[in-house]
């Protein structure tokens, strides 16, 4: 096509749209908070020929959307376009019933009337799940998402009963609720097939229905001839909604279940350098922007902290929001709080805890009352050191309080309150209003959105000890990198009394570009291969050749940074310009040394065994030495196969790629293997299949197991 990219566009987003263009690999592009994703998206969109769909996450992105996109690319959501198979099999007008998990329930269990609503929610995320028959394990846990109080065994059975009571009101009424709109095209077999062209946003908050849906679309369950392509988009630092269903391996299982080519967008073109030096505290594959500003990060308390018109508040629960978004209405602000699944919570809630009329002095008791019945069981699981039971618990007892703030308010003048008024100020509080004076939004919320200036009230509420590390993680990567300028974390009393601030990472310590010496293997090698990608990878030098070593300024009371000696002369990790997590380093360390190639997984094992006895929080490393290591790992495990012929499989690096060529063999003695690519004469180790002269991550090699099929031949 005849689009040229755009003259900005960073190595990384040339990499990608070089990847699109010349490929018919499905993609995956990981990309970090404001990295431009959504422009790199459309603009990969103008240089596809195929019809096909762009999913965005929800609908207010794709109205910004389809303005930017070509006619034959369709900007919807996964559920609007569901909508419209089933607006097709139906043959009249569709209308959403959103109660119908109650009328399922109502059916199924017409006597047990206080277990409706809580059946409705299990067969809901049974949907979002894919438990078509749940086994016990599998109840229970359903049993503490959808606060089930009877038997969780009980779901086992009445979870495939209300799967076919759907089915038959879908059948017989042409009734569907939200989930119905993916699970019934699956299911039922609509639109199959039916995409030649899939670009996800947001891969990594993709349900099991939501990523079976895709792929049916394009047909690329294993039953399609011609199956269609996916080019999908997301970070796993910002996998935030496991709590909802979305499946936390989601970009590593769609990865492997098509193959697809990893891709990364590592440059932050939304946050200030301060911000993302707070940021890399939970990630380090975000980095800033060449120019980016310095921007501000203040620590305040929160009793003493002003709010103005434009401000955005954040918090990992949702009481300490509504208790601020009361006081500050109580100050002539206008306020939001932001979240549909929370309005609707509460106001079951309250038409379900306080009578019509309700006293103040009566209202913890009320609200107890209410709780207990599910309550209880979790509280007796909590006790056995049952996590998914204190996770159920903790936001169970999170909606308790806001619904005591809501009731003590509306009874708190003449001691009496009544059910509407608590409904009526619920509505005032919980709103989807862009114009309110100040925002506020559970982190969960904020998701893919930004703001000038963001506040982050109680951020010592995070991590939640009951959950799971890498969601925590990711939830307070998500909260710091909503701002634009000025970021604020305002702490409760005793956080700010003991000054228990959270801590910055470390910005990434800019490198010397140092331009490397060809290698030996490497010369002839373009001429005995067929035209490589326009863009072409290089190896970084070792830290002598020229690298920074010196280490960036700490903040001050920061951590202690070890510096480990590292005696490999060439790509060494320790003793580097980069402090990381000394965790991080050895999470990072651990999984390149479960990778098959010899050359990754010593080097590895090597830097494992240096960290031993090591104790401080931080450890000075080589990041890039890391980073290329990581990189060779990922290439070679989406490597593009050699289709046709006979030959030695030599693994060869091509810019972004990594592809497959059939060498012939010349000699396999003891020691060496040597083989002919083309022209050119290559020399491997018969153990470990690196090259003789000049191994390192980005050099050819040969796989262990073709060296075992080679010598057994």
């Amino acid at each position: 096509m005849s689009r040229s990219i755009p003259a900005q566009f960073t190595v990384e987003q040339r990499q990608f749209m070089t990847a699109v263009t010349t490929s018919r690999r499905h993609l995956f592009l990981r990309a970090t908070a404001g990295a431009g994703k959504t422009t790199t998206l459309t603009e990969a969109a103008w240089h596809l020929e195929e019809r096909g769909v762009y999913f965005a996450y929800n609908r207010h992105a794709v109205s910004d959307l389809q303005p930017r996109l070509p006619a034959r690319v369709r900007a919807l959501t996964l559920h609007a376009h569901g909508f419209r198979l089933l607006q097709q099999h139906l043959g009249s007008p569709l209308q959403i019933l959103d109660e119908k998990g109650r009328l399922v329930a109502s059916t199924v269990i017409p006597d047990r009337t206080q277990l409706h609503a809580p059946a409705a929610r299990a067969w809901t995320i049974a949907r979002e799940e894919g438990l078509h028959v749940p086994t016990p394990e599998q109840a229970k846990w359903l049993a503490d998402r959808a606060q089930w109080p009877a038997a969780p065994d009980e779901l086992v059975d009445l979870i495939p009963v209300f799967h076919q009571v759907g089915a038959d009101l879908w059948s017989d009424a042409g009734a569907a609720d939200f989930t119905d709109l993916l699970w019934l095209p699956v299911t039922l077999g609509y639109g199959m097939g039916s995409l030649a062209l899939a670009l996800v946003d947001e891969a990594q908050d993709l349900t099991p229905l939501r990523q079976r849906y895709v792929l049916h679309l394009l047909g690329l369950n294993g039953v399609s001839a011609s199956p269609g392509r996916l080019i999908f988009v997301g970070d796993s630092d910002q996998s935030i909604y496991t709590w909802a269903g979305a499946d936390p391996m989601a970009l590593s299982r769609l990865k492997e279940r098509v193959d697809a080519l990893e891709l990364p967008l590592s440059v932050s073109f939304r946050c200030p350098r301060e911000v993302v030096r707070y940021a890399r505290a939970h990630s380090s594959f975000i980095r800033p922007a060449p120019r980016a500003e310095t921007g501000t990060v203040e620590h305040v308390s929160a009793e003493t902290a002003t709010y103005e018109r434009g401000d955005v508040v954040l918090c990992r629960t949702n009481a300490p929001l509504i208790r601020l978004a009361l006081e500050l209405m109580s100050r002539n602000l206008s306020v939001a709080v932001t979240g549909r699944d929370l309005a609707q919570r509460l106001r079951d809630g309250v038409t379900e805890a306080f009578p019509p009329s309700f006293e103040n002095d009566a209202v913890t008791d009320l609200v107890r009352a209410y709780l207990e019945p599910v309550a209880a069981p979790l509280k007796v699981r909590v006790s056995t050191g049952d996590q998914g039971a204190r996770r159920a618990l903790t936001e169970l007892l999170d909606v308790g309080r806001c619904l005591r703030y809501l009731a003590w308010v509306v009874s708190r003048r003449t001691g009496v309150g009544t059910q509407a008024d608590a409904l009526t100020l619920l509505g005032q509080l919980c709103r989807e209003d862009a114009e309110a004076d100040v925002l506020l939004a559970s982190v969960h919320r904020a998701k893919g959105k930004e703001w000038p200036r963001v506040t982050v009230l109680y951020p010592e509420l995070m991590p939640l000890s009951q959950g799971d590390e890498a969601e925590e993680r990711a939830v307070q990567f998500v909260a710091v990198t909503r701002a634009q300028r000025v970021l604020r974390f305002a702490y409760g009393k005793e956080a700010w009394a003991a000054q228990q601030l959270v801590m910055p990472g470390v910005l990434p310590a800019a490198e010397a570009e140092v331009a490397p010496e060809v290698p030996a293997w490497a010369e002839g090698l373009d001429s005995a291969l067929p035209e490589p990608s326009p863009v072409r990878a290089v190896s970084l030098p070792p830290s002598s050749s020229g690298g920074r070593s010196i280490l960036p300024p700490l903040p001050v009371g920061g951590p202690t940074v070890a510096t480990v000696t590292d005696p490999r002369a060439e790509w060494p990790l320790f003793g580097g310009g980069t402090p990381m997590p000394l965790g991080l380093v050895r999470e990072r360390l651990a999984a390149l040394a479960e990778e098959d190639r010899t050359l990754l997984r010593t080097w590895a094992v090597d830097g494992l065994t240096l960290l031993q006895g090591v104790e401080a929080p931080y450890v000075a490393v080589h990041e890039a030495h890391l980073a290329l290591f990581e990189r060779a790992a990922r290439q070679a495990r989406l490597a593009i196969p050699a289709m046709f012929g006979t030959g030695v499989p030599v693994c060869v690096f091509e810019g972004p790629l990594l592809r497959v060529r059939l060498a012939r063999k010349v000699r396999l003695s003891e020691r060496v293997l040597r083989v002919a690519l083309g022209d050119l004469e290559l020399r491997f180790d018969r153990l470990s299949g690196e090259l003789l002269d000049g191994a390192e991550p980005l050099a050819p090699f040969i796989r262990p197991a073709e060296l075992g099929r080679l010598q057994a031949s």
